[in-house]
């Protein structure tokens, strides 16, 4: 890459970034080493030969891939459309991905937060076939008639067969190494595609990850409806391989609200994960920024509830919850973005509801609170790659 390109790619990035900067969003730097990096990703994507990559994880929050999707979708208008991401292997009821979706018949989904498994896959979610002939597809929200870089996660027995994968041009025939554990299969495919088991025991699928054949930005939205962080703890292991393998450039943590309705949460156990899923992401991908969003305000009716708001009251956990996300961003030199000052301040999720951006459980956002949410967060992202 010549000096001259590269110049090109900072003087675009720089002129794009400062345009973003319609209103200070509060994303803050606490000495994330790999920002420049990212920077530096962000301004050449034009000659990258792979698109910047972005895993967020997190609750109903991200689940629902309203905050991530609007994100995305900011994202990619400025940098490029690089594709879907990842997709759990199944439909998720209750749960939804923005550009793309999983339709089956005869399959059945594995949760990591309420079935057992010694070797979830990332985003802990296993879809394994129920009888001969049961199919899924994989279809886009948006027709696209290019060719897609699919990754399929497979975990296969010893005496299980193969699946058939058909995009209209031919049906080919994939699998794994047996008991060699969670293993990705690439191949260049259309959208829609079908996946069919031909007989029993079938391979399980993990997962897929979903590509286009172009530059740009491409966000994982992997989420899970009520979780807390210490769910990362039931997905085994070896999980972290995988996460490797995505070979991201920034890790968004999404958690905190769950546990802050925990009225008997021990702050001490949840800094203990807090910090090893900070360490897992370093080790796994230290080339990748972190950032960490600290918990938003919410409310409640009943249950154990602070003083600190008039009612409707703030889970009891929230403050302390907040504070222990903010020092340890600070400690591990993290980005952290303060979602609830983006709200305007401790005890806003009660005029949020009223004026139709927050949703009746005083938990949740409507669409276009998510939406306003997700506007701060890349304005405020963007003013900080500028720096």
């Amino acid at each position: 890459m010549t000096a001259k390109t590269m110049a090109r790619g900072w003087r675009w990035l720089f002129t794009a970034l400062l345009a973003a900067q319609v209103r200070a969003a509060p994303v803050q730097d606490f000495g994330e080493a790999n920002l420049a990096r990212l920077a530096a990703r962000l301004s050449l994507l034009a000659d990258a030969q792979q698109p910047v990559r972005i895993v967020q994880f997190g609750d109903s929050h991200t689940a629902a891939d309203y905050l991530s999707g609007e994100l995305r979708a900011r994202l990619q208008a400025r940098f490029g459309d690089a594709g879907i991401g990842w997709l759990p292997p199944l439909n998720v009821p209750g749960q939804r991905n923005a550009l793309g979706l999983v339709r089956s018949e005869g399959w059945s989904l594995r949760n990591s937060r309420r079935d057992e498994d010694a070797d979830f896959p990332l985003g802990g979610f296993i879809g394994m076939a129920q009888r001969s002939g049961a199919a899924l597809s994989v279809q886009p929200r948006s027709a696209d008639g290019g060719l897609w870089r699919v990754r399929v996660w497979l975990r296969q027995a010893g005496d299980a067969a193969s699946l058939t994968v058909d995009d209209g041009n031919g049906p080919r025939r994939i699998q794994a190494a047996a008991g060699a554990g969670w293993q990705r299969v690439e191949m260049k495919l259309q959208l829609p595609f079908s996946v069919r088991a031909d007989s029993l025991p079938a391979p399980e699928l993990g997962g897929f990850e979903l590509e286009k054949l172009t530059p740009g930005v491409v966000l994982d939205s992997v989420g899970s409806n009520g979780a807390e962080l210490a769910l990362w703890r039931r997905w085994g292991g070896v999980w972290g391989r995988q996460l490797a393998a995505r070979d991201a450039d920034l890790v968004v943590l999404a958690y905190g609200t769950n546990e802050a309705f925990d009225g008997k949460l021990d702050l001490d156990e949840y800094r203990a994960t807090l910090q090893a899923a900070i360490n897992l992401v370093r080790a796994q991908l230290p080339q990748a920024a972190i950032l960490l969003l600290g918990a938003p305000d919410s409310a409640r009716r009943k249950g154990p509830v602070s003083q600190e708001c008039a009612a409707p009251r703030r889970p009891l956990m929230l403050s302390a919850v907040q504070q222990a996300q903010r020092q340890m961003a600070r400690d591990n030199h993290l980005l952290y973005w303060d979602w609830e000052q983006a709200m305007g301040g401790p005890c806003s999720m009660r005029i949020w509801q009223q004026r139709q951006l927050g949703r009746p459980d005083l938990v949740h956002f409507t669409a276009p609170g998510y939406t306003r949410l997700a506007d701060d967060l890349y304005q405020g992202l963007m003013q900080r790659l500028a720096r």
